[in-house]
């Protein structure tokens, strides 16, 4: 459990920096095909977004994340691909939220966890959910993540960004998430993929 959890922060701390640098690249390519106006515009977003970073980091509340289950389509994968997959996703996570103004959650994290061909797969990243609290202390959540991740049957583990939609449901500090990666080419066994982890909120 301590030699998972101190790959969690040197997770945290290996690709938070580099998250910050594909941001920072990506963000300087994009301001090259911008014009003046516009590249001043992306600059105050880009300041913003980096304060409310560091915000949800220095004053969130602290969260541990178990993950347990991947669901691959078996309309996309066939019976002897889904055999060969791994469903048990376990691994651990530790980030931080806030809820904000609004109501709504926001929150940073990092975990690592067994990819579908057993892999370690660390992900760091950044979620916001707008919730929707009907009865007591239930509540739901839809919104997005993006962040950075790595694997090894994809770039040969050369980190690369990910944005994904994000829906939960929960009741009080306990929060279980769904994300869904979709199919993007035609080809059989590959993509159409349903991950589910939880979250805990320390207070």
């Amino acid at each position: 459990m301590k030699t998972l959890m101190r790959n969690i922060a040197e997770t945290f701390n290996v690709y938070g920096a580099r998250m910050r640098q594909v941001f920072l690249v990506s963000l300087l390519g994009s301001l090259i095909l911008l014009p003046p106006t516009s590249q001043a515009g992306v600059m105050r977003w880009a300041d913003r977004a980096t304060q409310n970073l560091t915000n949800i980091y220095d004053n969130g509340t602290p969260d541990l994340f178990v993950t347990g289950y991947t669901w691959h389509d078996p309309a996309t994968y066939t019976a002897a691909k889904r055999a060969q997959l791994n469903s048990h996703a376990w691994g651990l996570g530790w980030g931080k939220h806030i809820i904000d103004a609004n109501g709504n959650d926001e929150m940073v994290y990092a975990m690592m966890f067994s990819d579908s061909h057993r892999n370690a797969e660390p992900v760091v990243g950044y979620a916001k959910q707008w919730l929707w609290d009907p009865v007591g202390a239930l509540h739901f959540g839809a919104g997005y993540t993006a962040g950075i991740t790595s694997r090894a049957d994809i770039f040969k583990n050369i980190p690369f960004p990910i944005a994904l939609p994000l829906v939960s449901v929960g009741y009080g500090r306990f929060t279980l998430y769904g994300t869904f990666l979709p199919k993007v080419t035609s080809t059989l066994n590959n993509g159409n993929v349903a991950f589910f982890f939880a979250r805990y909120a320390f207070r």
